[in-house]
């Protein structure tokens, strides 16, 4: 762990901590050592024949130096691979950036072992941004008038149009209040790359950070991250700002956002912001230029009535074989489980990554499955090197029974799996816990703390759809081939009790 005051890459001295997103990741205030402020600077310009003067008071007066924001990832057994990806992937992104309101890019560094206290990290440098969150305003009671929400709004698209209109795009995919910082020169600037996506990054899979539920739209889920995707954020934001109810408290029973008014809000800046946040991408604006135009212009995008994603008007209406029960302190969800998962169990080795050591559990049910089969096999061997023709024979014989009860009680262990096989996923305060079961008996479950989630995930396959619980240890796997209503409607329950 780092100290206030420790220097690290032999440049960048610790001042304060910013924050610490999870497990293994810091950002830090920092003084750029190789970068010191000439406080005199201005006067030399003004007064260019006293400049030695100026140098020389210089010399005995206190260095001051450049404040930077350094963001600390450490490269360990509990950061997930996805994790790695997307510091590194942010670093090479804000590179290629060059806006007076996004932080602008510094530097890129390793540390070893020995520097970072044991384990190895990876450093990004970036300007640091004088000012408060709006998060931070937002809870130190400050409300924001519209006319202020038109002024973030003009300025955040902006910034967003300079994104999306790079080549390739840039998709920032994480656009909440406390990654808009208000400077101490009253501009709004855009932080925190960390969720970011170019055009050429695009995957079938995508994540959604615990914490940011209801600012991202429901497309994000499975990777299909659009412009509009962004300015849904933006809009939820700005309602955010303008009742100041967290969204997740403003969604209706079908996930779209709705917010109170109550004759306070103009008509047209209140449609603009509804046109911002629908479900569907296609009624939203596809553009931050054309988002910016309507807000400028009054003219509201056209809207379709009883626009919903779901297909049906309530959620109980939801016709799945999927079972949830939810408390304050608890969420149980029972889902077919794959036919497949208690063979894999059975069959499949695991190895100890502490000590590199076989589990002895694992490994006596697959040797003694081998040595009933290898039994008939050497019984036919040793009669065909005896030459007794009644001894293979008999030794067949045994082999095609074997065989025959081996893939009798496979298939019936199939039939009875399709039948009754049940993941249930058990959530409360301190802990996950994925019990697998067969006519209600478990036959397996993994347990870890609750804090080691990362984010939800829905996998799309032949257009049925997975839904995985990603940790830093394990990928667990919830339902087998769901509707894409199913997998939408699971996957936002656990993230709002999640939250």
């Amino acid at each position: 762990m780092f100290q206030v005051g420790d220097i690290i890459s032999q440049r960048y001295r610790l001042i304060e901590v910013l924050g610490k997103t999870a497990i293994g990741h810091q950002t830090w205030l920092a003084d750029d050592l190789f970068s010191p402020i000439d406080l005199y600077a201005t006067r030399k310009k003004q007064l260019p024949w006293l400049k030695w003067v100026f140098d020389v008071n210089q010399v005995f007066r206190s260095k001051v130096y450049e404040k930077v924001t350094v963001k600390l990832l450490a490269f360990n057994p509990q950061l997930s691979w996805e994790q790695f990806k997307l510091f590194e992937r942010e670093a090479k992104v804000l590179q290629g950036l060059s806006h007076p309101f996004i932080p602008r890019y510094r530097n890129y560094f390793e540390l070893s072992e020995e520097q970072g206290n044991g384990i190895p990290w990876f450093g990004l440098v970036e300007d640091y941004i004088p000012g408060k969150s709006l998060q931070e305003l937002l809870e130190n009671g400050e409300r924001f008038p519209e006319s202020k929400i038109r002024q973030i709004a003009v300025k955040v698209l902006k910034i967003l149009i300079y994104l999306h209109e790079l080549n390739p795009p840039v998709l920032h995919r994480d656009i909440k209040p406390s990654n808009l910082i208000l400077g101490e020169d009253n501009n709004i600037y855009l932080i925190d790359f960390g969720a970011v996506q170019d055009q050429n990054s695009v995957t079938n899979i995508s994540f959604t950070v615990v914490g940011t539920s209801g600012y991202t739209p429901l497309e994000q889920f499975w990777g299909k991250a659009v412009f509009s995707s962004d300015l849904y954020a933006l809009g939820a934001t700005l309602i955010h700002l303008l009742t100041g109810i967290s969204p997740t408290e403003l969604h209706d029973q079908d996930y779209q956002i709705e917010f109170p008014d109550q004759g306070k809000i103009n008509p047209s800046l209140k449609d603009w912001l509804t046109a911002l946040v629908e479900i569907k991408m296609s009624q939203r604006y596809e553009t931050s230029r054309e988002a910016l135009t309507a807000l400028k212009t009054g003219k509201i995008k056209n809207k379709k009535k009883n626009n919903r994603l779901l297909k049906s008007d309530k959620k109980e209406d939801l016709i799945t074989k999927l079972r949830l029960t939810k408390t304050d302190n608890s969420l149980q969800v029972i889902v077919p489980s794959s036919q497949l998962k208690l063979f894999k169990k059975i069959l499949k080795l695991e190895t100890n990554l502490m000590n590199n050591q076989l589990e002895l559990s694992r490994v006596i049910p697959l040797f003694s499955i081998s040595g009933l089969f290898l039994i008939p096999f050497t019984l036919t061997f040793t009669g065909i090197l005896i030459q007794n023709p009644s001894f293979i024979i008999a030794s067949l014989e045994i082999m095609g029974g074997m065989s025959f009860l081996i893939i009798l009680v496979l298939l019936l262990l199939y039939i009875i799996s399709r039948m009754s096989a049940k993941t249930c996923f058990l959530l409360d305060k301190e802990t996950l816990k994925i019990q697998e079961k067969i006519l209600g008996f478990e036959y397996d479950q993994e347990e870890e703390c609750k804090k080691n989630i990362i984010g939800i995930f829905i996998h799309e396959l032949r257009h049925r759809y997975d839904v995985t619980i990603n940790t830093r240890k394990m990928i667990y796997q919830l339902g087998n081939k769901l509707t894409e209503e199913e997998a939408i409607w699971l996957a936002k329950e656990i993230e709002n009790w999640l939250n």
